[in-house]
């Protein structure tokens, strides 16, 4: 019975676990909070992608044409 006590009080201090699960909903939180940020039409990824096709615009209207 004594070796049953010490293997339960061994788990109970044991974090390793507890720590595991921590990093996994933080890991859950990030994916969740960057798939917001990039999606929709008002997403991240739109105003990239307007502000990089604005740049091209007025380096092709400053630059001559063949």
């Amino acid at each position: 019975m004594l070796f049953h006590s010490n293997l339960l009080k061994t788990f109970l201090k044991d974090q390793r676990g507890v720590s595991a699960i921590e990093y996994a909903v933080l890991a859950a939180i990030i994916v969740g909070l960057l798939v917001t940020a990039f999606n929709g039409d008002d997403g991240l990824a739109t105003i990239i992608e307007e502000t990089f096709e604005k740049i091209k615009d007025q380096i092709s209207s400053i630059t001559p044409k063949e």
